[in-house]
């Protein structure tokens, strides 16, 4: 399994990592926050704890610039850890992740954060997961504050949870709803300056949403709404395409689609339109709205007579129109004749 975006990556650990991963693990700076300074790691332990796992953990290098940094591992949560966070009646697919930066030059740029969203991407769009946990030691003040980033929330002290440097370590629960993240009551004021006609101040707030979670596709879908809104199409371009690339639900997912399609058929971007369109209905077969701004485009090009199929089909089959109901045979059966003449 390997995930890169931009210039930060993940890769499988393999035996070769032994030393780079022992070097980490001997840096009483690293390991003041990861396994302990009274720890440090030759590569024989490396290989028995890293390589020779007994659980379902899948184990990476972090790549920054084509170079190895630092250490991720992810897994699902099991029985004994659900019930000591509070999950254990949950129908849910919960995961975990660990992780530290090894190369002390690479601290303090923003890669963590980085890291932990391209990571939460892969996992819920690849796993289908709806929860994401950690348990920072609760002195840990510049992992939380990274994790809070990311769109973690603190959850409840788990008491003596972590044994390191010879003292037992409370933590913060912190977790990553899936599910929550386009629901909460922020999203929902951002959506309500909009339909009060507030449209700047819509943007504007959820472009401050968008800098604390910029991974959220929900809120980049909702801030390019909000320009189409006030008539900036052009401005919602990368709004809309970020939502796309970042992930949504099927229903918003959908509108993306058609928003971004129609926002760059009346800017006259025919080819793109018609791009982002078809690929919309690859994924969305039956989605009408698609299919019909597609066929406006279609007539944009010059292809009249594939357009005119298109909304001549999807008239007959959605109209509840008597009349139009009562001609159904004959409209489906011209619209991919429209240019015959029938002489006969």
């Amino acid at each position: 399994m390997k995930v890169n975006v931009g210039n930060i990556g993940i890769r499988p650990i393999e035996l070769g990592d032994r030393e780079i991963m022992a070097a980490w693990l001997s840096d009483p700076e690293v390991l003041r926050f990861y396994e302990g300074r009274d720890r440090p790691f030759t590569p024989e332990m490396v290989e028995e704890h890293f390589l020779s796992r007994s659980r379902d953990v899948t184990g990476c290098i972090v790549i920054c610039d084509g170079k190895s940094i630092g250490y991720l591992q992810y897994y699902p949560i099991d029985d004994g850890e659900r019930e000591k966070y509070g999950y254990k009646d949950r129908e849910e697919i919960i995961y975990g992740t660990d992780q530290f930066i090894g190369e002390r030059d690479y601290w303090n740029r923003g890669i963590g954060t980085e890291l932990i969203n391209m990571v939460k991407r892969h996992l819920i769009n690849t796993y289908g997961v709806n929860r994401l946990v950690m348990d920072p030691m609760t002195w840990n003040e510049r992992a939380i504050r990274c994790y809070e980033k990311c769109g973690y929330n603190k959850i409840k002290i788990l008491p003596r949870n972590e044994l390191h440097e010879e003292i037992w370590h409370d933590a913060w629960l912190v977790e990553y709803s899936a599910e929550e993240r386009g629901n909460s009551e922020m999203v929902k004021e951002g959506i309500r300056l909009r339909e009060n006609g507030e449209y700047q101040d819509s943007i504007d707030y959820f472009k401050n949403l968008i800098e604390s979670e910029p991974d959220n596709g929900e809120l980049h879908y909702q801030c390019a709404w909000s320009h189409d809104a006030s008539g900036r199409e052009k401005e919602a371009i990368p709004f809309y395409k970020a939502a796309i690339s970042l992930g949504l639900k099927d229903e918003d997912l959908k509108g993306a689609y058609v928003g971004l399609g129609s926002t760059y058929r009346t800017l006259g971007r025919y080819k793109e339109a018609e791009s982002i369109l078809r690929e919309g209905m690859e994924r969305f077969p039956d989605h009408h709205a698609l299919k019909v701004f597609y066929g406006m485009t279609l007539h944009n090009l010059g292809e009249h007579s594939d357009a005119m199929e298109i909304l001549l089909h999807i008239l007959a089959e959605t109209s509840e129109d008597h009349s139009i109901q009562s001609y159904k045979k004959a409209i489906l059966l011209y619209a991919s004749q429209m240019d015959t003449i029938w002489d006969q």
